[in-house]
């Protein structure tokens, strides 16, 4: 009916969907995650981020800690908005596992298909979000209660899913 009213052929670009298919990411959105106490540490964390560019390496502390990846589209006149991708820590320092990214992103490193292609399809809108903690017996602590609380789809280690099966490969 509509074909004939505005008398045209219907079709479908299958490349164009299939690109637009390459993009469809799932979240988990568990407020009981949120606001399980378990999932809480103690520790005041100073959130600083820095556009994921080659160039922005050097304005990284020389400490570590935790990071996470969120891609922020840039939409003209809209709310700002985030999503979570990928939680992460590191013991040595930010600039040097920033390195490690950045060579990932190039095809450099040791291949995790899931962050490579985070690392090339968001580009353009990826941001490294981090925190410093000078305690470094605390880091792990506090990454794996990000990762309980978020369960971000670009990790594939999250501890409560070794215990939970509701967890386990929510996202496959």
């Amino acid at each position: 009916m509509l074909r004939v009213l505005f008398n045209m052929a219907f079709d479908i670009d299958f490349r164009e969907k299939g690109y637009i298919k390459e993009h469809i990411r799932r979240f988990l959105l568990y407020p009981n995650h949120w606001e399980n106490k378990t999932n809480h540490y103690n520790i005041k964390l100073n959130w600083r981020s820095i556009k994921f560019t080659k160039s922005n390496k050097s304005k990284l502390s020389n400490s570590c800690g935790v990071y996470c990846f969120i891609v922020k589209p840039k939409v003209p006149n809209f709310i700002e908005t985030r999503y979570l991708f990928y939680i992460g820590q590191t013991t040595r320092s930010f600039p040097k596992r920033y390195q490690e990214y950045l060579e990932d992103q190039e095809g450099k490193g040791k291949p995790r298909p899931k962050v490579f292609e985070m690392l090339k399809l968001y580009k353009d809108s990826l941001y490294y979000y981090y925190a410093e903690i000078k305690q470094s017996h605390k880091i792990d602590e506090v990454e794996k209660k990000l990762l309980n609380t978020f369960v971000p789809h670009i990790n594939t280690d999250i501890p409560r899913a070794k215990i939970k099966p509701e967890l386990k490969n929510i996202y496959e």
